[in-house]
């Protein structure tokens, strides 16, 4: 091999490096993006799981209150009826949560395996 040669290869092998340095840095980015996204999407479940936890509780007591008097029935039913509407709401909430979070998930994982 000449020095021509060799030296073509070292330039060669030097552009290579220096284009796996610069793609490595781009997936630090786009990583650091994803992080951001994954802790809001968390923080979104948290939050709803904690309101679906206080609509239960309210639920709850509501029945338990309907229970011990029955001369107010009908406007516990009432309020229990807007309880599950908001109960329903919260459950498409739920659900269009988690179909973000699994087309979230479906980026992620894509994106994962076409750069390693």
């Amino acid at each position: 091999m000449s020095n021509e040669e060799f030296e073509r290869q070292m330039e060669f092998i030097l552009q290579q490096q220096a284009q796996f340095a610069a793609n490595f840095e781009k997936q630090q980015g786009r990583d650091a993006e994803v992080d951001v996204r994954f802790g809001k999407v968390n923080r979104q479940i948290e939050q709803l799981a904690a309101s679906l936890s206080i609509l239960r509780d309210a639920i709850i007591g509501l029945t338990h209150h309907v229970e011990g008097h029955e001369d107010h029935l009908e406007r516990h039913n009432q309020e229990m009826a807007a309880i599950r509407r908001a109960n329903a709401e919260r459950v498409e909430l739920g659900k269009e949560m988690d179909v973000r979070l699994n087309a979230l998930m479906l980026v992620v994982d894509r994106h994962i395996s076409g750069h390693q």
